[in-house]
């Protein structure tokens, strides 16, 4: 119990950090909102040597506090992907992580080459190529592979994969057991006891199929210790 305790401990710790910070950027977000109201105020205004002055100042302000929120993000996202134990993340489809309009032409070459994740993606599958965007796309996957990616919803996927939604939305019965049961994500149900499904009158084919479609979608999407 004593290394169990201590993991506990460890996420607790790691969970009340990921917290401040976010409180710190939520107030950061405020702070730059004012200064984009101030930016606005005083553009309205004519213009003399002091509103100049004024105008110098804010912009400064709101530059540094962009880089610091973007920087506390940063720490948000090393922190959440440290939550789960740091051992496994979940494969991302290259239209989850190239989702944008732009990326779609990159997309579908890729998979036309038989890429559907961007984990079998490397630096080098960038070379060569001759789209309007892929500077960009490159860049935004060496983020990625650096982890410094700020995109909340990528973020949640690599830590929780999809919503149980996604293998068993057809059955409302089911689903009202794993809502009962907080259970949101893929992930949260890496420790679900199916057997207790008997005493809730599931029948054996029924749990087998769930189960089963919960270790084929950990079978292709989870990478690391099961």
């Amino acid at each position: 119990m004593l290394f169990g305790n201590k993991k506990n401990a460890e996420i607790e710790r790691l969970t009340q950090q990921v917290l401040e910070l976010e409180e710190t950027i939520a107030r950061k977000d405020k702070e730059i909102s004012d200064l984009i109201n101030e930016l606005d105020r005083i553009n309205q205004g004519t213009g003399n040597s002091l509103q100049n002055k004024q105008l110098a100042l804010i912009e400064k302000n709101l530059k540094e506090s962009k880089e610091q929120n973007i920087k506390l993000k940063e720490l948000v996202v090393a922190y959440n992907l440290n939550k789960t134990n740091g051992k496994h993340h979940y494969k991302i489809e290259l239209d989850r992580f190239f989702s944008a309009a732009k990326f779609k032409e990159i997309v579908s070459f890729f998979k036309n080459k038989g890429i559907i994740f961007i984990d079998d993606l490397t630096l080098t599958s960038f070379d060569n190529l001759d789209f309007k965007n892929i500077s960009e796309a490159k860049d935004k996957f060496e983020k990625y592979v650096n982890k410094i990616f700020i995109e909340w919803d990528i973020i949640t996927y690599l830590n929780k994969g999809d919503k149980v939604t996604k293998l068993y939305s057809k059955s409302r019965k089911f689903m009202n057991v794993l809502q009962n049961e907080n259970i949101e994500f893929l992930e949260d149900m890496f420790t679900f006891d199916f057997e207790q499904l008997k005493k809730l009158n599931f029948d054996d084919k029924q749990i087998k199929e769930f189960k089963n479609k919960r270790d084929e979608y950990y079978k292709e999407r989870r990478i690391g210790t099961l």
